[in-house]
């Protein structure tokens, strides 16, 4: 586990690092923070609208990315 997280904060500072500039590498470090954190990520309104039908006992949160697309997670209870 201590491997996982010092896997996950060095792909956190290289990505901050280079200035996060595309989102799709600010997905990938979303989602892999996220598994650790035993909580499913989606970045677009379809897979947000099937990961709440989904999330039937877990807390459901939607948000509007930076680049004004839609982000949801599903953190499992």
């Amino acid at each position: 586990m201590a491997l996982f997280v010092k896997t996950i904060l060095a792909v956190a500072v290289v990505t901050l690092s280079t200035g996060c500039t595309k989102s799709h590498v600010r997905q990938f470090v979303g989602s892999a923070v996220a598994d650790g954190a035993d909580t499913e990520v989606k970045y677009n309104a379809l897979e947000c609208k099937t990961l709440q039908q989904r999330c039937v006992q877990g807390d459901f949160q939607e948000w509007e990315t930076s680049n004004k697309d839609m982000g949801c997670s599903c953190k499992k209870l």
